[in-house]
């Protein structure tokens, strides 16, 4: 077990990637606590049969808002230093172009995507004498993407934010990012609901990725427990790209 005792935090952790995520810490044999703002997902969670061994701890947190995240984090780090922070928690619920894009959306998705990781580090960096951070954005913040601008952008400074971070808390905290590709979650169904024709539109989608498929929660879950490791050691600043080859 790679993560035996260690204390990980899993933001946006009740759904999606971010469920696999503190599923495959607490595997590794993590403590984890998982943060959201959906009520419902964290009770579904925290009854989930595999997540009821005594070490997955839920908090009810919206992580763009600062109170809630100093009070969630104030009882988090009562029980001692957080060795891993996983920013995940995001959200694209207006993908438009830019002049269809009010500036409430614009806002909205700028505060929930890169906010969050401003709040939750500056809580917890000052509690963690050394350990790992990783944030997740997507391939978009790297090569844009067709009437999806606000989160392009949001994307793309997560990217950016990644490695100040990184300079700025060398040589003790180690800070990565990974990009994910077109993964099968909510937020893709969403998205493919969205399409005139849902059915072509993912088979377009699988079709231009190399590796012909859509990524897995498990693909980015492999990811994370690899840049959070001692086996990536020696890796700071990186973006690691986790697309099956669709950005090539």
């Amino acid at each position: 077990m790679k993560f035996r005792n260690k204390r990980v935090v899993v933001t946006g952790g009740a759904a999606g990637i971010g469920k696999d995520i503190v599923a495959g810490f607490i595997h590794e044999g993590a403590f984890v606590h998982a943060l959201d703002f959906d009520t419902e997902m964290l009770h579904r969670l925290r009854t989930e049969k595999r997540f009821t061994g005594g070490r997955l701890c839920c908090h009810l947190c919206n992580v763009a808002n600062e109170q809630d995240v100093i009070r969630v984090v104030g009882e988090i780090i009562t029980e001692g230093a957080v060795d891993v922070l996983i920013n995940n928690a995001g959200i694209n619920h207006s993908p438009l172009p830019v002049p269809q894009t009010s500036a409430v959306d614009w806002q909205r998705i700028l505060t929930n995507n890169l906010s969050p990781i401003h709040l939750v580090s500056k809580a917890i960096i000052p509690n963690m004498p050394q350990g790992t951070i990783i944030n997740i954005a997507s391939i978009l913040g790297l090569t844009g993407g067709r009437s999806c601008s606000a989160y392009s952008a949001s994307k793309g400074g997560v990217i950016a934010l990644t490695k100040s971070m990184a300079l700025d808390h060398a040589p003790t905290i180690r800070v990565n990012c990974i990009c994910p590709g077109a993964v099968s979650t909510q937020m893709f169904e969403e998205y493919v609901k969205r399409c005139d024709d849902p059915v072509t539109e993912t088979k377009r989608i699988v079709e231009a990725i190399p590796l012909k498929r859509l990524g897995t929660v498990r693909d980015i879950t492999k990811a994370v427990l690899f840049l959070a490791s001692d086996d990536a050691a020696w890796i700071t600043g990186a973006n690691l790209v986790v697309d099956g080859g669709d950005t090539l």
